[in-house]
């Protein structure tokens, strides 16, 4: 599996692009509505042609910020049928024992600690710690350096800012 769609091509994806890059994908492609501000290439459609590539990509994942626009196209994605990865930078750690959901991205050096669940297409950016016995649910971003205290349930859909403190 060398192939992977991103959807959307904004500031987010170069950084997707990237992590996948190190992950051994290698025909990495994007679609996106406003391509004309797109900061990654090739995009070669649209949102509304996710369905049309699913017979050249199989693998496709959603990098785009806004939480709700998010899990949208994450389950158009499911209901396509594309295989939808978890992306883990080299540098992060995670537990053996962490639950990770589908379209997870898991970005450098952060740390998911022991028996966590992250739901559905949720974003850990550059160094979030997640202490243990944390449940984060689907669809939710936890922004640079912000750390989850542990025993916390994470709302779904919650974006949590940079260096927060959530306890």
């Amino acid at each position: 599996m060398t192939s992977l769609l991103i959807i959307g091509a904004g500031s987010f994806s170069p950084e997707v692009e990237e992590l996948a890059g190190l992950l051994g994908y290698t025909d990495i492609a994007f679609l996106d509505d406003n391509p004309s501000r797109a900061y990654c290439s090739p995009v070669i459609g649209t949102t509304a042609d996710i369905a049309s590539f699913r017979s050249k990509y199989d693998t496709a994942i959603v990098a785009l910020g806004n939480n709700n626009t998010r899990m949208k196209y994450h389950q158009i994605l499911k209901d396509c049928g594309y295989t939808i990865p978890i992306l883990i930078h080299p540098t992060a750690y995670v537990s053996p024992t962490a639950e990770i959901a589908p379209g997870c991205i898991i970005r450098a050096k952060a740390v998911v600690s022991r028996d966590v669940k992250l739901g559905e297409a949720t974003i850990l950016n550059v160094g979030a710690l997640i202490d243990h016995h944390v449940e984060i649910g689907y669809g939710c971003h936890i922004l640079m350096g912000a750390v989850v205290r542990n025993k916390v349930k994470v709302e779904p859909l919650t974006r949590v800012e940079s260096l927060s403190l959530i306890q």
